[in-house]
């Protein structure tokens, strides 16, 4: 027995013998003591000495008395408290029966009606609490105590400890407030600033654990569990155990939401939510989702590592049967899916998959029959993009080099419809033989299927919009409704529209992206970064009825861009399953991978450091954040907590970084008086990519309007941008050498993506890659020029002293089925090392 404990011991020897060590955790310890006066046992908890000594026990002591004030059927209550020596103690009940931790290692999981009626509970002692300005913090199945079945919420300790210290110097001395598992991202964050929604999470997936059996969010390490913990969803209840109400697993669902926001408001909210449906439940509740064989078909699909044919997956059956029919393509390293908002599209009889694949620099066509083991090439198909089948199923419209062409399903030549100007962002084939069509502008064309002119749909905000005169813009992925009449749209990325194919009226309906129609009544479409939604929709009034639901995760395409689904009017349904469980990797110059020690999560666009010390990275979901990984130190920390942040570049120095920020243009971290970048003749900052930081130039970037992409060069502060690019050419992805003699850039001049280089100042190009390739990238020295072809970083050694010239062909420095669906998604460090993304699917 320590010295400590002897003289506690000795203190309380006139009030309480201590018996025996009931537990220890990373706060205290607890025995089991009698009660001498009243005849009763008790538990004692003892704080750690090292815990007390920063909290101070006289000023915990006073806080403690909050519990004593908390008067609830369902708080275990406070007895006594002091403090000897230094050591401060509280006396609770001791309860006679088990923990819920304890019933969950016994059973694994508890029927419905005992995990929502002990989440009930909970949740109204929380209530209680909250009301009383006191937040619990680490709500847990150890802390909740069960009394003939009932559950008693222990352990407010965390919460006045951390209250006693504002938190912040108990962390720094290695206490952790809370267990990993069922923190909030908030909490996970070590944000001071700790509301009661953080509770509202904790409970979630307490729930979610008497429901399934394990928490939602499980990992090899603390650390990964909090990284699951912000970057990742939980997986649908009804996926892993179908009998349970779908009111009570949306309802757990909303509480685990990522922003506290987004949660109920009160634990009371959630308690609500939970009896909606239930029997006995209050059925006034709104929060529900759809029943019967819909939401059983969409838990088939959800999480599958692939993208899935469901084939009836939406199809009504009698006497309510689901059958679904799993289909599984994998993609081979030299034939990736290729990175466009809808690489593929299902023919109208669900049989058959269009899909574009990226093979040698060059995308082309495929058709995949679901009774057939192989794709097909669809010749004369080369740079394609964005397929659509014809109503009848016979023809594949798509879009290649600025044309719009059709090509038989059976094969042939390609025929070319009509040019268009912008980029393309989508097409559907109306049965009356008219193809509607979007470029990103604020029109839809129609033209005849044997092509022709194309007639320009101005889209106007309806009488009954809140939009107002001339607010439409950037349409783009339109989808028919199945009357022909009406189209549904998304507007610059986050707004879902109705259209009147008649006159172009235009009806906003609600935020979110990709919308299509399914054959039961429902709008599936993209929430944001690929978090897949329904919605029930009438077709009469054109107009969603009730509450959407959450239905799965799906990869999202690159540059924000929607989700990755298709569906056929049979109900086939078509995805890259989503999700943020991705590594960062190195791969020497001797070709060995070492992956990087820092915890999966939604990593893309990853920039070294001039040093080579760090790495800036972008991290998802969305609001996405930027991080800085520092080598040195082994530390991960975000830099930006605020809006939407991706794309980071470094100043030449690298004291710096540069970034896209959603909602201000761009922005600089360390923030200073250079914050926020303005452009003065307002260009739109979803259609500016920024590439690269120098010393001459400000930032580099690539714009793209709607004829062409551009090089651009500007300022931090208040600036106008200078055009880099000869008029009228196609340049992007623009790379300065270290030097900032050189300019690497991509053009399509010849037909195919190519790297090129020339003098920065002007001057003739050289192009440097063959065989197609994009994303340049200098060596340290500038003697080597890196770029990728397809699933393939390439090399190419120059003589960067003027004249530039290429020496030799170029080399395949590395390749695999590392993530290339984004652009940019790896860097090259000073030493020659290649940083790349391994973790999300290559199949389909």
């Amino acid at each position: 027995m320590s010295d400590a404990l002897q003289r506690l011991t000795a203190a309380l020897d006139d009030r309480y013998t201590l018996e025996r060590e009931l537990g220890a955790g990373g706060m205290a310890t607890v025995y089991l003591a009698e009660d001498l006066k009243h005849h009763r046992k008790v538990a004692i908890k003892v704080l750690r000495p090292e815990l007390a000594a920063v909290i101070g026990a006289e000023r915990f002591l006073r806080e403690i008395t909050t519990i004593a004030s908390l008067q609830h059927p369902h708080i275990l209550g406070l007895i006594d408290s002091g403090e000897v020596d230094g050591t401060a103690y509280y006396v609770m009940p001791f309860v006679e029966g088990e923990s819920l931790r304890d019933r969950l290692t016994r059973e694994k999981q508890l029927s419905v009606t005992d995990a929502v009626r002990i989440a009930t509970e909970i949740a109204g002692a929380l209530d209680y609490a909250h009301r009383h300005g006191v937040i619990h913090r680490d709500i847990k199945p150890e802390n909740v105590l069960l009394h003939d079945g009932s559950a008693l919420v222990a352990d407010f300790g965390i919460a006045l400890a951390s209250k006693a210290t504002d938190g912040h110097r108990i962390t720094e001395t290695g206490f952790s407030l809370g267990t990993p598992r069922y923190m909030s991202p908030e909490q996970s964050m070590g944000e001071r600033d700790i509301t009661g929604r953080s509770d509202i999470f904790a409970l979630g997936c307490v729930t979610y654990e008497m429901l399934v059996g394990d928490p939602p969010f499980l990992g090899s390490s603390q650390q990964a569990i909090r990284a699951r913990v912000m970057t990742e969803k939980p997986v649908p209840i009804r996926l892993l155990r179908e009998r349970v109400p779908p009111s009570v697993e949306a309802a757990v669902l909303v509480a685990l939401e990522k922003l506290p926001s987004d949660r109920f408001a009160s634990a009371a909210q959630f308690a609500a939510a939970l009896n909606a449906g239930t029997p006995g439940g209050d059925t006034t509740a709104t929060l529900a989702m759809p029943s019967g064989k819909t939401h059983r078909a969409v838990a088939v699909a959800v999480g599958l590592l692939a993208i899935l044919a469901a084939w009836g997956w939406l199809r009504p059956r009698p006497h309510d049967a689901a059958t679904t029919t799993r289909v599984t393509i994998a993609m081979p390293s030299d034939r990736l899916l290729a990175g466009s908002d809808k690489p593929f599209d299902i023919s109208p009889d669900g049989t058959e998959i269009a899909y574009v694949v990226e093979s040698e620099g060059q995308s082309r066509l495929y058709l995949r029959p679901l009774n057939d083991f192989e794709a097909h090439p669809l010749v004369g198909t080369d740079g394609a993009s964005g397929p659509f089948f014809s109503a009848d199923g016979r023809w594949i419209g798509f879009a290649a080099g600025g044309i719009l062409k059709k090509v038989l399903r059976t094969g042939g030549a390609p025929i070319e419809l009509t040019r268009f100007g912008g980029t393309w962002s989508g097409g559907v084939w109306r049965k009356d033989g008219t193809i509607w069509y979007a470029t990103a502008g604020a029109a839809l064309y129609r033209i005849g299927e044997d092509g022709g002119s194309p007639t320009a749909l101005r889209l106007m905000p309806s009488a009954d919009s809140t939009a107002k005169e001339g607010a439409i813009g950037q349409v783009r992925w339109p989808s028919l409704l199945p009357d022909g009449e009406h189209a549904v749209v998304s507007i610059a990325h986050d707004t879902i529209a109705i259209v009147t194919l008649a006159n172009g009226e235009t009806r906003s309906i609600r935020p979110g992206r990709g919308a299509q129609y399914l054959p039961t009544g429902h709008l599936l479409y993209d929430e944001t970064e690929g978090r897949m939604r329904l919605a029930p929709f009438d077709l009469r009034t054109l107009s969603i009825t009730g509450p959407a639901v959450p239905a799965f995760e799906a990869f999202r395409s690159p540059g924000g861009g929607q989700a990755q689904v298709a569906v056929s009017a049979t109900g086939t349904l078509l995805y890259v399953a989503g999700g943020f469980d991705r590594t960062l990797v190195r791969v020497d110059r001797g070709g060995r991978e070492t992956a990087l020690p820092y915890p999966p999560r939604g990593y893309r666009f990853p920039r070294i450091s001039p040093d080579g010390t760090r790495l800036a990275v972008t991290v998802d979901p969305r609001p996405s954040q930027i991080w800085v990984i520092d080598f040195v130190r082994g530390a991960a920390i975000p830099v930006t907590t605020g809006p939407h942040s991706i794309g980071a570049v470094w100043s030449p120095t690298g004291e710096r970084l540069a970034f896209t920020q959603f909602g201000t243009k761009w922005a600089a971290w360390p923030p200073d008086h250079l914050m926020h970048v303005v452009l003065r003749d307002q260009m739109d900052s979803s259609s500016i990519y920024v590439q690269d930081w120098t010393r001459q130039h400000g930032l580099l970037a690539h714009r793209v309007d709607t004829t062409a992409r551009s090089i651009i060069a500007f300022a931090l502060g208040d600036s106008l941008p200078t055009r880099l690019s000869p008029p009228a050419v196609n340049e992007w992805q623009p790379a300065v050498s270290h030097r900032e003699s050189l300019l690497a850039y991509v053009s399509n001049i010849t037909g195919a993506d190519e790297v090129y280089v020339r003098p920065v100042g002007g001057g003739e190009a050289g192009q440097v890659s063959v065989g197609g390739g994009v994303e340049p990238r200098w060596s340290a020295d500038d003697q080597m020029l890196y770029y990728r072809r397809g699933s393939h970083i390439m090399a190419a050694s120059l003589r960067a002293d003027s004249p530039f010239r290429v020496l030799g062909a170029p080399h395949d420095v590395l390749s695999g089925s590392y993530d290339f669906s984004q652009d940019r998604n790896w860097d090259v460090a000073p030493d020659g090392s290649i940083i790349l993304i391994r973790g999300d699917p290559a199949s389909i």
